[in-house]
């Protein structure tokens, strides 16, 4: 338990500091490596204790149903608008249709019903040539999203370490 409690203080401090990473232009620095190997780290460390929450109950339910992921998704996406690494790109998108996808992408992939029916993650990420600075400016976005709208340590982390997994899908260099 203990070691619990340092690696979920640990995840939130880095959490925290994800966006000093995003530095002007979201170039790759030692101190992104850094902080991508790190969060690796800690949702290999706190998988048990996450598994365990999500057989006790969905992550799709402690999101709070469709409605409110699709609410969260729309503040990410409105955040990543705003955002100066992204703000450029965002005008060109189908925000609607973006929020729908990702939406749809969020509730299957946390254990709801939905069916997700756009793009593979490669497909949909590989003209944007993301990096690892701009893989953690996107992530700050979502934790910033996600404490605006009040959800707990515990989903913010999840969520968290499932983008972390994904992330050979939309980072290639």
């Amino acid at each position: 338990m203990k070691t619990r409690i340092r690696v979920l203080l640990a995840l939130s401090i880095l959490l925290v500091a994800i966006p000093t990473a995003a530095l002007a232009g979201a170039e790759n620095t030692p101190e992104s490596a850094k902080q991508m190997k790190a969060l690796g780290n800690m949702c290999t460390e706190t998988a048990g204790a996450r598994a365990e929450r999500q057989a006790t109950e969905p992550l799709y339910d402690r999101l709070g149903g469709y409605e409110r992921i699709e609410s969260l998704v729309a503040v990410i996406v409105h955040n990543h608008a705003i955002n100066p690494d992204f703000k450029e790109m965002m005008t060109t998108i189908d925000q609607p249709r973006l929020i729908k996808h990702v939406t749809d992408f969020v509730a299957a992939g946390t254990g709801g019903s939905a069916k997700y029916t756009g793009r593979s993650l490669k497909d949909s990420h590989t003209p944007l040539d993301f990096n690892d600075a701009d893989f953690l400016s996107a992530g700050a976005d979502v934790v910033k999203s996600m404490q605006h709208m009040g959800y707990g340590q515990n989903e913010i982390d999840e969520f968290v370490c499932i983008l972390v997994s994904l992330k050979d899908q939309v980072v290639f260099k």
